[in-house]
């Protein structure tokens, strides 16, 4: 078991650098020989090609070791790898909480003030009473790491859960339409399968409200992926590939959300809405594009904290009707 170790391992420890303000790829000008955080050489800053390919691998290896295991002793460890899930729920929580979209600067107790020291190993952490500066760039490269340990673990689990709770096909669904005695027949003694509901967790928008909500996030699309969208939301249409969303991650999340709470999205709990998201977004703040990670959507979407700042719309009610209002969009442009 010695893969699993060595990826719960590098999943839950935290390796901080200590160096000068003046080594920051975007030093602040004063004081460029105080201390500060870095954690780039794991991320390289949002550059993590590497850094990804070996958590994976190392995924993919703790994988093998549980194909090993009993049925018994799998779901045993199914059960700490959803504990282990739970405590990146609350870093994700907990980071909402205090990151700001346009900080260059968080209080020296940023990291304590999230729990990381608390939920996890942080090697090399010091005292907050010690004046070591914490800026933007140390904070979007622990949102990085964050995010690419919390999406290898999440797709361990479910596999996993596939090997412990395998589910039917859409091709063995299709096959039992044709023929449903005959597959039932020949397939007697296997173990049974959840079966496969084509309907099951797709978001369902009151149709009232679809034009105005597509208005309102229109401009933070290309014209093919709005297209692309507008057939989604409306009549279920696949996308051909995964639509960008142009903004702060977490303003496309906030606006599913208030829909859902308003009751203008149906058919689906919040888990699915989230995983919903995953398969068909992705978004950018400037020249790179980002992957929404599950433990990121689900601090916004199934948390009660209020986590973003300048959200797209508002729903409102009047009389017990709701009504969707814009906001006022923020003209500072993101660093990022």
């Amino acid at each position: 078991m010695q893969n699993l170790a060595n990826f719960l391992t590098r999943l839950q420890v935290f390796n901080l650098r200590l160096i000068t303000k003046s080594e920051l790829k975007s030093p602040i000008k004063e004081d460029v020989e105080k201390q500060a955080y870095s954690l780039a050489h794991e991320t390289h800053y949002y550059d993590s090609f590497t850094y990804k390919s070996e958590i994976r691998v190392l995924k993919d290896m703790a994988l093998i070791d549980l194909l090993s295991l009993t049925d018994t002793s799998l779901k045993r460890e199914f059960e700490l790898l959803k504990k282990l899930k739970e405590r990146f729920k609350l870093i994700w929580t907990n980071f909402h909480q205090h990151y700001g979209e346009l900080k260059a600067e968080y209080p020296g107790n940023f990291i304590f003030s999230i729990q990381l020291d608390y939920l996890f190993i942080v090697n090399n952490l010091q005292s907050d009473y010690k004046d070591i500066y914490i800026g933007d760039e140390f904070v979007e490269s622990l949102h990085d790491t964050l995010k690419i340990r919390d999406k290898f673990l999440s797709e361990l689990i479910s596999e996993v859960d596939e090997i412990l709770n395998p589910r039917e096909t859409f091709e063995e669904w299709m096959a039992k339409q044709k023929s449903p005695e005959q597959v039932e027949d020949a397939t007697p003694k296997l173990t049974p399968k959840i079966p496969y509901n084509p309907d099951a967790g797709r978001p369902k928008f009151n149709h009232q409200y679809i034009d105005d909500f597509l208005q309102l996030i229109r401009t933070y699309f290309s014209e093919e992926h709005f297209s692309q969208l507008d057939a989604l939301i409306k009549a279920d249409e696949q996308p051909a590939s995964q639509m960008i969303f142009n903004g702060n991650s977490n303003k496309l999340a906030d606006a599913f959300k208030q829909l859902y709470e308003a009751n203008l999205i149906v058919g689906c709990n919040k888990a699915e809405l989230e995983k919903w998201i995953l398969k068909h977004f992705l978004y950018s703040n400037g020249d790179k594009v980002n992957e929404y990670s599950e433990g990121w959507l689900s601090a916004i979407i199934s948390s009660d904290t209020k986590v973003c700042k300048s959200p797209i719309l508002e729903v409102r009610m009047k009389d017990k009707v709701p009504f969707l209002v814009p906001t006022v969009r923020n003209k500072k442009n993101n660093k990022y």
